[in-house]
């Protein structure tokens, strides 16, 4: 059985590199999704264990949920074996492919998802770790090392992307860096050599500097509290907004504390304004047709051209259209469901937050409340105090969530456009 290998030259480094544990630390566009699953089929191929029915070895994709997994992989693994002349079969409902030849199954799975549960119990011939430093540690402890551990010739490729040196990901690369069975590999964004470098020249004049060496030079930073670190009270709170806007909806379900937010788009579609919100004060649970209701009335104010919503309630988003066409409020008609995991909630924020830092992002200066929750969110603590790169929990930040599903997804439509252009 062969496969055709295609890897630049830092990608075959690792795949060539004969220790049993790699843990990369990478840019983004570096190339390590295609890397693993470069990796997890050639393992699949290469392993000769005896054949166990009772006890088979698999080899899995695993990412922190399956969500994720299918969303990054699942596609692209599929158009890649489809036509092989070694698949047994492929099941789109297990998200397992079977090879021929009593060889190793390859699956998808979740780390995260039911506390790692769906993990137990498998035996592992190799693990592809994908985006690891969202991996809970216990799973990977506890489960994902211990299915590794009584196969023999195991290997495993754990892949992620820094969030500060108070992480957990810090940590593990401090811990293992030294390690005999442990390679570790850093890899800045201009290491891929199909990478365009002008669009690393334009990101670096876009974001600030600690967020570019973190994200495109795979660089552990130190961040401070505030999340929204580049808003400038002097230039970014407006008292008057332009008028030749156009305008779009993001809401946030919530019994007791959904909220409604008003974007505004220029002409030439490079800056957001923040002009409107609604946000239940009431302290009292609210039934989904008086956030409708509210929407409805917001929607026809502006004239709304489309709502985005979050994916976590199909039926809230069908009835908002069902309510857009029989009232004939085309922006709730046209309302669209935001992925929440293809969003991301922190690349969302860093979407916000570079906007702020090239002053294409504005806030009317009346919003004191949403002005307020923006300049509170903060980050949350580790247990030993220290600040770690994700929100903290039981933040008043509903009108955060509601201006990133806008923002964030109008966000990265625009910039897919450029880039097909």
């Amino acid at each position: 059985m062969t496969f055709q290998i295609n890897l630049h030259p830092k990608q075959k480094e690792v795949f060539l590199d004969p220790r049993r544990f790699k843990l990369l630390v990478c840019g983004r566009r570096w190339g390590k999704s295609h890397l693993l699953r470069t990796q997890i089929i050639i393992a699949a191929l290469s392993c000769n264990l005896p054949y166990d029915p009772n006890f088979p070895t698999v080899v899995a994709l695993i990412m922190p949920t399956l969500k994720q997994a299918k969303a990054v992989h699942w596609k692209s693994l599929v158009s890649l074996l489809k036509d092989a002349p070694f698949i047994e079969s492929i099941n789109n409902s297990e998200y397992r492919i079977v090879l021929k030849g009593n060889k190793p199954d390859i699956i998808l799975r979740g780390s995260n998802d039911d506390e790692g549960n769906g993990l137990r119990g498998l035996k592992f011939f190799f693990a592809a770790v994908d985006e690891f430093q969202d991996v809970k540690p216990v799973v990977w402890e506890e489960v994902i090392l211990p299915a590794l551990s009584d196969t023999e010739g195991s290997t495993a490729t754990l892949v992620g992307t820094p969030k500060g040196k108070s992480h957990p990901l810090y940590k593990f690369y401090q811990k293992i860096k030294d390690l005999p069975e442990w390679a570790y590999y850093h890899f800045k964004t201009k290491d891929n050599p199909f990478f365009p470098v002008q669009r690393l020249r334009l990101a670096k004049a876009q974001i600030p500097p600690k967020t570019y060496r973190q994200e495109f030079q795979a660089s552990f930073e130190d961040f401070d509290g505030q999340l929204f670190d580049q808003i400038n009270f002097n230039k970014h709170y407006l008292k008057d907004i332009p008028n030749n806007l156009s305008y779009y909806v993001g809401g946030d379900w919530g019994d007791r504390n959904p909220c409604i937010v008003v974007v505004g788009l220029s002409q030439d579609k490079t800056k957001f304004y923040i002009i409107d919100y609604w946000l239940n004060k009431s302290g009292e649970t609210i039934p989904e047709e008086v956030f409708l209701k509210e929407m409805a009335r917001l929607c026809t104010k502006y004239k709304v051209y489309r709502c985005h919503l979050p994916d976590d309630r199909g039926g809230s988003v069908k009835s908002a259209r069902i309510l857009g066409k029989r009232e004939n409020i085309p922006g709730m008609a046209k309302a669209v469901e935001v992925s929440r995991t293809k969003l991301g909630l922190m690349p969302s924020v860093d979407i916000m937050n570079n906007l702020f830092y090239q002053d294409n992002l504005f806030i009317k200066a009346s919003l004191t409340e949403l002005i307020s929750q923006f300049e509170d969110y903060h980050r949350a603590t580790d247990g030993e105090g220290q600040l770690i790169n994700k929100p903290a929990d039981n933040q008043e930040d509903h009108t955060v969530d509601a201006a990133r599903y806008c923002i964030g997804s109008l966000y990265n439509t625009l910039q897919n456009k450029q880039l097909r252009n």
